[in-house]
């Protein structure tokens, strides 16, 4: 059996990386000693834990091994990982399938694929987990791990493009929804400052009740309007303008492209 000198390691140290990193040492998971983290500079990326420009150096020290380097750099530092030495290879690059990682490092083992999203910043993240065959030890590790900056799902990984266009690129979809919230308060007379607290309070706070409530979404939004009263008249307006739709339709596009980069 291997003796690794790290439990965890993480190949590349962008912002998502840094944001699991965060959450796992401030929930107590690991110690920062337990880390390692690669990148082209070896500079540290997080306080206390040790970073080196060794990618194989990561592989063959550590149990587990988050790949968390843009898809597009994958190909040309998949001969500095190998041989993978990780008893488990977790995978947060998006568009690319877990049977394409294995199958560019050489290892016969599953790679856990999962897709988590920028809110995971403040540990208040959505990720989904794709089923796999892994050993029961390492997708524990692994939901554990992003538990710890969020919440987690299993789904297929045939769904991962689905993922995609709902909580993948979801947060995006809210900015530009709380943007027209404060500018729509600018327009009808409300400071910019203002109107923006109020705005990002409003869609936490609603997103909160949405999450505590036994209430389906249809019901939360009637408790809101009355008859005659002010907020039917926006959610009329929303609805003659077919708001729905053009959601909707904006993320089966957004699930197109998923697909397309999947294949290139």
């Amino acid at each position: 059996m291997n003796a690794y000198k790290y439990k965890l390691g993480f190949v590349g140290s962008g912002n998502m990386a840094k944001a699991i990193v965060g959450g796992v040492l401030s929930s107590g998971m690991l110690a920062a000693s337990d880390i390692v983290m690669s990148n082209t500079s070896g500079k540290s990326a997080v306080d206390g834990v040790f970073c080196t420009s060794d990618n194989s150096y990561v592989t063959a020290n550590s149990e587990y091994v988050v790949l968390a380097v843009k898809p597009q750099v994958f190909k040309s530092i998949a001969s500095s990982l190998r041989p993978v030495q990780s008893a488990g290879v977790i995978s947060i690059m998006a568009g690319i399938t877990s049977e394409s990682v294995a199958s560019a490092l050489g290892i016969c083992g599953s790679v856990i694929r999962v897709m988590p999203n920028t809110p995971s910043k403040v540990g208040m993240g959505a990720t989904a987990i794709a089923e796999n065959n892994c050993s029961s030890q390492a997708n524990a590790f692994c939901r554990k791990m992003f538990q710890s900056v969020g919440s987690t799902v299993y789904v297929p990984e045939s769904d991962f493009d689905a993922v995609t266009c709902v909580s993948g690129s979801g947060p995006a979809y809210v900015f530009y929804f709380i943007k027209a919230m404060t500018d729509g308060g600018v327009l009808n007379g409300l400071d910019r400052k203002v109107a923006k607290e109020l705005a990002i309070a409003t869609v936490a706070g609603a997103a909160k009740l949405a999450e505590k409530s036994d209430d389906d979404l249809d019901t939360l939004i009637s408790n809101v309007c009355s008859k005659g009263g002010t907020t039917i008249q926006a959610i009329d307006t929303f609805r003659e303008r077919e708001v729905d739709k053009i959601v909707i339709d904006g993320m089966t596009a957004c699930k197109k492209r998923s697909e397309e980069l999947g294949k290139g």
